[in-house]
């Protein structure tokens, strides 16, 4: 049988921070923020960097786009499982340039990663997860 050392882990975490408070407290809430700020920061310097290409920042895309995409890839990819109408919302958004097929290509998807004590132990010298 597996350990659950991930699960014990993450209990002492939630107990520790009091749950979903410190999952979406208040510096949980200003990093989303800042993923956001950054991504739009990439942008600008993307077409800055490349002016003679077409850029655009999206802040979701629809799964039934990704599983078309997949299936171009292979038919047994990009199946529904369950909520055909449903998309994904990344933190920082979304941003992709037109290929030379006039296709968009994703190039960036920016998600935050805050939960209980990693940005202390990080601050702290303390590698996360490390054995």
């Amino acid at each position: 049988m597996a350990k659950k050392n991930q699960s014990k882990r993450l209990t002492r975490q939630h107990k520790n921070s009091n749950g979903v408070v410190g999952i979406f407290g208040k510096d949980a809430k200003l990093h989303d923020m800042t993923v956001g700020q950054v991504s739009h920061l990439v942008l600008s310097q993307l077409k800055s960097d490349f002016p003679t290409l077409t850029f655009r920042y999206r802040d979701n895309i629809r799964k039934d786009e990704i599983n078309l995409a997949l299936q171009k890839v292979d038919k047994e990819l990009g199946q529904t499982l369950f909520v055909s109408n449903s998309s994904i919302i990344p933190d920082g958004g979304i941003i992709e340039v037109k290929d030379d097929y006039d296709e968009w290509r994703v190039i960036l998807v920016s998600e935050a990663k805050y939960q209980g004590k990693d940005m202390e132990n990080i601050m702290a010298g303390k590698l996360v997860g490390k054995k």
